[in-house]
């Protein structure tokens, strides 16, 4: 069957030719090649967009100040300084180093709208973000462990002074991607509960309470996609 994707990407920094060049020659891989280098386990997942088990990555119990990089390409997406405990099975963080690290695309594979999170680098499929994580983003990107490695700040020294730089640089906003699911779910839940609503006053009127409560879940889910909008005040 067909799948709707709608993607947005990022602008990857300015790099040198010859810089652009070995990165590229890293990550233009065939599909074979893909396989020769990844494990199965991380071939399903960065490759084919698959989902490990909860609780099965070793990277859920890091707290050690360091970067978290792409399993692929060695790219970094997240540090530890934004992990924190989902109570989901999965790395969690609130935001990546930057905007370009990652970049988001919202998928219908379920069904429900998601916004899909994968490498800006090599487009490797990280896991999803959702819009119930902790201040000061309020994201929650749930992210699968085998698709990452982890660098210590102490034995990746290097690394740890370039993301530093780069999250200096250019601090993580919010996308408005990563709201819109958010806001079409709650928008259509509440229009269908308010059309219900709608028809019965039309059809045969409200003879009793019952008949007014598909007007309740409307009035919620709207209020939850108008809270969802002001998010991209944000952005």
């Amino acid at each position: 069957s067909m799948l709707l994707v709608l993607s947005w990407s990022f602008q990857v920094p300015r790099q040198s030719t010859r810089q652009a060049a070995l990165l590229q020659a890293a990550i233009d891989k065939t599909e074979q090649e893909w396989q020769q280098i990844l494990s199965p386990e991380q071939y399903y997942v960065l490759r084919e967009a698959g989902t490990e088990a909860p609780y099965s990555s070793r990277l859920n119990s890091v707290k050690e100040p360091g970067v978290f990089v792409c399993a692929g390409c060695g790219a970094p997406l997240f540090t530890t300084s934004t992990k924190y405990d989902s109570g989901t099975g999965w790395p969690s963080f609130f935001a990546p180093i930057d905007n370009v690290a990652v970049k988001a695309s919202i998928d219908f594979k379920l069904v429900v709208p998601r916004t899909e999170v994968s490498c800006a680098t090599c487009n490797g499929h990280l896991g999803h973000v959702f819009d119930d994580g902790p201040n000061p983003t309020g994201q929650r990107y749930c992210m699968n462990g085998v698709a990452m490695d982890f660098r210590s700040n102490d034995k990746h020294p290097e690394s740890a002074s370039m993301v530093s730089e780069r999250t200096s640089a250019s601090p993580y906003r919010l996308d408005a991607l990563q709201i819109l699911p958010v806001v079409m779910i709650n928008g259509i839940m509440g229009s269908l509960f308010f059309n219900s609503f709608v028809t019965r006053l039309t059809e045969t009127g409200i003879q009793s309470p019952i008949d007014a409560l598909p007007l309740f879940p409307a009035i919620y889910f709207g209020v939850l996609a108008v809270q969802a909008c002001n998010k991209l005040k944000l952005t």
